[in-house]
């Protein structure tokens, strides 16, 4: 069952796993949207912004085998609160490094570093603000002493984007800076499956 907002205008504190079908039905189809003019264009404009990712693993499908180059997507911000006209769709792309890897130097591969150079450039392009989380499974997460460089990396990144899509800007306050009062977790996120 896909969760409702709460009274603040956000999800329920917590990470909720969507389809991406379930994804779009909520923050754009659903009926306390029917009058957003910002919505429908910028869910256009996520599926275009994803598609560069499906074109590549369409493309290189003998090399990827069955690795897939977004692991999971996290959409938060305020395209996933009660707000009518959200200005973006904040988005954290998990990435699977071993995908990466598999089609770098490829023709089209560029992409990949495209796809989150300029933060500006995608928002203003596709209404999409993407960041990257570099994704790879972890076999010894309870041993950190076992840990790769690149396996640390990964769970300190992903992390910090959890924490981060749970917190909420103070209301009233001039300075919408990150602060000690702000760091409470007080709303959820999506976590989309591509």
């Amino acid at each position: 069952m896909l969760p409702s907002f709460a009274a603040n205008g956000f999800l329920p504190l917590g990470r909720y796993s969507v389809s991406f079908a379930e994804a779009e039905s909520m923050p754009v189809s659903a009926p306390e949207f029917r009058d957003s003019g910002t919505r429908e264009q910028l869910w256009d404009g996520l599926h275009d912004y994803l598609n560069n990712f499906f074109i590549l693993e369409d493309r290189y499908a003998d090399d990827l085998g069955d690795l897939v180059h977004v692991h999971r997507l996290w959409l938060g911000g305020s395209y996933v609160s009660a707000k009518l006209d959200p200005q973006n769709i904040d988005a954290t792309l998990l990435i699977d490094t071993r995908a990466e890897h598999a089609v770098r130097g490829k023709p089209g591969s560029k992409w990949l570093t495209t796809a989150f150079k300029s933060r500006d450039s995608v928002k203003e392009r596709y209404g999409v603000s993407p960041l990257r989380v570099g994704y790879r499974p972890v076999i010894d997460v309870f041993r950190p002493d076992r840990m790769t460089p690149e396996e640390r990396t990964y769970f300190t990144e992903r992390g910090v984007w959890d924490d981060w899509w749970q917190r909420c800007r103070l209301p009233g306050h001039a300075d919408r800076s990150p602060s000690e009062e702000s760091a409470v977790p007080a709303r959820g996120y999506l976590e989309v499956r591509l």
